[in-house]
C-alpha cells in the first residue's frame, strides 16, 4: 500500500509539473503570437510609410547595387524597381556627379562621415532631376558594412525658386547701380548749380560789400551801420565757406581728375581738421581705375564710416588702408574709439544701424562684401572688398 500511494503521489506531482509547463508554453506561444502580430503591424506601417512618402528611398548592397527602391523613386526616375534591381547606383546618376558619388559611397562603407549633398539623377527619358540626398551605412549582425540606405528629395521646385531669387537679386542690383549713378549725377548737378549760381553770387556780394566798406569813411559812419556792414561781410564769408564745403561733400574735387585714393585722402584731411581726429592713410591709386560706380560707392562707404567715427566713436586715431591685389580691391577703416556691440545694429532704433546698413548695401551694389568688427572699448574695423 505504501509503495502504491507513493507512486500515485509521484504521478500527481509529475502531472502538476506538466500542467505548469503546458501553461508556460501556452503563455510563451501567446506572447510570441502577439510579438509576431506587432512585428507584422510595424512592418505594414513601415511599408506604407516608405511606399507613400514623397521622398525617394533606396537600398544598395556593399557592392553598390540596388536591392530596393520605393515607388516614389520609380516615378521620379522612370525606372521600375525590377529594372534597377542588381544595377549599380550610378546607373541613374548624371555623369558629372558619378565620381563624387562613388567617393561618398566608398567613404561611407569604410565608416566615414557622409553629410547631405546635392546631385542630379537622370530620368529614363534623359531629363535631369536635382535631388538632395541623405545616405547612411547599414551594418549586419557582425558589425560589417552591408550596404547603404538613402533618402532623397526632389528639389526641382526649390531650384526654380532659387533661380528666380537670383534673377530678382540681379535685377535689384542693376537697379541699385542705376540709382547710385543717378544719385551721383544729381550730386554733380547740385554742386555745379551751387558753384555757378550761389557761389558766384556770394562772391559778387562779398566784393560789393568790401568795395562799399572801403568807400565809406571809417570815422563818419553811424556805429549801427558800421556794425551791420561788418556783420554782413562776415555772414557772406561764412556762407561762402559753407557752400564750398557743401559742394565738396556733394562731389569731391579730386575724384574725377585724380581718382578714388586722392578723393579719400582729401576728405580724410578735411575730416581731421574738422574733428581733431588724427588720420593715417596708406594706399596708392589703382591702375587701371575702377568703374565710376565702384569709385563713387567706395568713397561714400569711407565717408559714412568717418561720419560715424566723428559722431559716435570718440576716437583719437583713424587708420585707412587701401590695397589692390589679385583682382580684388580692399579698404579698411579702423579707429581706436569706444567701439560697440555689432549685434545691437539689428535692434530697432540703434543709431549705428542705418549707416551700417547703407554701407553694406553700397558694397553689395558693386558686387562686393562688407564686414564690421567691434567690441566695446576696443575700437571698430570696417572692411569692404570688391572685385576689380
Amino acid at each position: 500500500m505504501k509503495d502504491t500511494a507513493k507512486t500515485r503521489q509521484q504521478l500527481i506531482d509529475e502531472i502538476a509539473v506538466l500542467r505548469r509547463r503546458v501553461g508556460q508554453l501556452e503563455k510563451s506561444e501567446l506572447q510570441r503570437g502577439r510579438a509576431e502580430e506587432a512585428l507584422r503591424e510595424n512592418e505594414e506601417k513601415y511599408r506604407n510609410l516608405v511606399e507613400s512618402t514623397l521622398d525617394l528611398i533606396f537600398f544598395v548592397n556593399a557592392r553598390g547595387n540596388y536591392t530596393y527602391v520605393n515607388p516614389r523613386f520609380e516615378r521620379v526616375t522612370g525606372y521600375a524597381a525590377g529594372e534597377l534591381a542588381g544595377r549599380p547606383f550610378t546607373h541613374v546618376v548624371a555623369p558629372e556627379y558619378i565620381e563624387s558619388t562613388i567617393e561618398r559611397f566608398r567613404r561611407g562603407i569604410r565608416g566615414g562621415d557622409t553629410p547631405p549633398y546635392e546631385a542630379e539623377l537622370l530620368h529614363k527619358s534623359g531629363e535631369r532631376i536635382p535631388v538632395e540626398f541623405l545616405v547612411t551605412t547599414r551594418y549586419d549582425a557582425g558589425g560589417r558594412a552591408a550596404g547603404r540606405f538613402g533618402i532623397g528629395r526632389d528639389i526641382t521646385e526649390r531650384r526654380k525658386v532659387e533661380k528666380t531669387l537670383r534673377e530678382q537679386r540681379e535685377q535689384l542690383r542693376r537697379l541699385a547701380v542705376q540709382l547710385s549713378e543717378a544719385e551721383e549725377g544729381e550730386r554733380r548737378r547740385i554742386a555745379r548749380e551751387l558753384h555757378d549760381q550761389v557761389g558766384q553770387n556770394l562772391t559778387v556780394v562779398g566784393i560789393n560789400l568790401s568795395v562799399l566798406r572801403s568807400l565809406l569813411p571809417a570815422d563818419g559812419m553811424n556805429p549801427v551801420s558800421a556794425r551791420l556792414l561788418e556783420d554782413s561781410v562776415t555772414l557772406v564769408e561764412q556762407t561762402t565757406e559753407y557752400t564750398r564745403s557743401l559742394m565738396s561733400d556733394l562731389r569731391p574735387p579730386d575724384m574725377d581728375d585724380y581718382g578714388l585714393v586722392a578723393a579719400i585722402r582729401w576728405y580724410s584731411e578735411r575730416f581731421s581738421l574738422r574733428t581733431g581726429v588724427e588720420v593715417h592713410m596708406e594706399g596708392r591709386e589703382i591702375h587701371p581705375r575702377p568703374a565710376a560706380v565702384v569709385e563713387n560707392n567706395l568713397f561714400r562707404i569711407v565717408q559714412e564710416a568717418l561720419t560715424n567715427i566723428g559722431k559716435h566713436a570718440r576716437a583719437a586715431t583713424v587708420r585707412i588702408g587701401i590695397d589692390a591685389a589679385e583682382g580684388r580691391l580692399r579698404i579698411r577703416v579702423e579707429d581706436d574709439g569706444a567701439g560697440f556691440d555689432p549685434s545691437r545694429i539689428r535692434r530697432a532704433g540703434e543709431h549705428h544701424g542705418w549707416g551700417l546698413m547703407t554701407m553694406a548695401e553700397r558694397a553689395e551694389v558693386i558686387g562686393g562684401s562688407f564686414s564690421i568688427a567691434s567690441r566695446a572699448g576696443q575700437g571698430t574695423l570696417v572692411s569692404v572688398e570688391v572685385p576689380l
